[in-house]
C-alpha cells in the first residue's frame, strides 16, 4: 500500500516537473495516455462504463498518475448529476475521457448528450476510443480545440439539441480558464436559470483562486456548496469540488 502511494506520488511529481510539456501538448510526455488506452481496451469489459472507470482508476494509481476527477471526488460529481438530472451537458477538459464516461453513464433522459472540449488532438483521439469502448459514443461529442475559440460549436450544439442552454457544466480544464470561460458562458447565455456548474480542483492548495473567490462572493448569482476531498489519487493533497446553481438576476 505504501509503495503504491509512493509510486503514485512520484508519477505525479514527474508530471509537475514537466509542466512545460503538459501545458504545450496536454500530455505528460512519457506516453502514459496512449498506454492507458491500450490498457483499457485490453483489460476493461467492453460496453461496461463502470469497468472502464475502475480500470482507469487502477492505472492512475499504479502506472501513471492522471488528471481525472478520480474515484475519491467522483462521487461528488455523481451526486451533482443526480441533483440536476441534465439532458444537455458541457464539459471543459476531456483529457482521456474519464469524466465523460462517468457523466454519460448517468444521463437518463431521452436524447441526453455531452459536448466535451479538449485542446489536445492526441487526447481527443484517445478519449473517443475509450468512450467508444465504454459503449457511450452516442452520448458524447468530443471537440478538439479551446472553448473560448469555438463558442460557435457550443451554440450549434444547443440548437441541434433544441435546448436554450446547458443544463449542467463540468469545469476541469486549465485553472486559469475557469473564470474567463465561466464569464463567456454567462455572456453568451449558454447557462440559464437553474443550470448546474460543477468545478473540480477548487483548492485550497491547487486551483483557480479567482473563480474560487467569485463563487464564494456572488451568492445572488451562484448558490454554491463546497465539498472537501483530496486531489485525484493523492490522499495527502487536500482539494475540493464546488457545485453551484446558476441564478438569473431578477433586477
Amino acid at each position: 500500500m505504501a509503495l503504491a502511494a509512493l509510486s503514485t506520488a512520484f508519477s505525479f511529481l514527474k508530471v509537475m516537473m514537466n509542466m512545460k510539456q503538459l501545458v504545450a501538448t496536454g500530455q505528460a510526455g512519457d506516453g502514459r495516455e496512449k498506454a492507458l488506452l491500450d490498457h483499457v481496451v485490453k483489460t476493461a469489459e467492453k460496453d461496461n462504463p463502470l469497468s472502464v472507470l475502475n480500470v482507469m482508476d487502477a492505472y492512475a494509481k499504479a502506472s501513471g498518475w492522471l488528471m481525472n476527477i478520480g474515484d475519491d471526488k467522483g462521487p461528488i460529481l455523481d451526486m451533482a448529476l443526480e441533483k440536476y438530472n441534465p439532458r444537455v451537458v458541457l464539459e471543459l477538459g476531456t483529457l482521456c475521457g474519464y469524466s465523460a464516461v462517468r457523466i454519460a453513464s448517468q444521463l437518463h433522459k431521452e436524447g441526453s448528450k455531452i459536448l466535451s472540449f479538449e485542446m489536445s488532438a492526441e487526447n481527443c483521439n484517445i478519449a473517443r476510443q475509450i468512450i467508444e469502448h465504454a459503449g457511450l459514443s452516442s452520448k458524447v461529442d468530443v471537440v478538439e480545440g479551446k472553448f473560448n475559440e469555438r463558442i460557435d460549436v457550443a451554440k450549434k450544439f444547443l440548437e441541434e439539441m433544441n435546448s436554450p442552454y446547458f443544463d449542467f457544466v463540468f469545469l476541469d480544464h486549465w485553472k486559469d480558464r475557469y473564470m474567463p470561460d465561466y464569464l463567456l458562458l454567462k455572456e453568451n447565455a449558454l447557462v440559464g436559470n437553474g443550470s448546474g456548474i460543477c468545478a473540480d480542483n477548487m483548492g485550497p492548495i491547487i486551483g483557480p483562486a479567482d473563480f474560487r473567490k467569485y463563487v464564494k462572493t456572488h451568492p445572488e448569482e451562484l448558490e454554491t456548496s463546497e465539498y472537501k476531498s483530496h486531489a485525484e489519487y493523492l490522499w495527502w493533497l487536500p482539494d475540493s469540488v464546488t457545485v453551484s446553481t446558476f441564478k438569473l438576476s431578477t433586477q
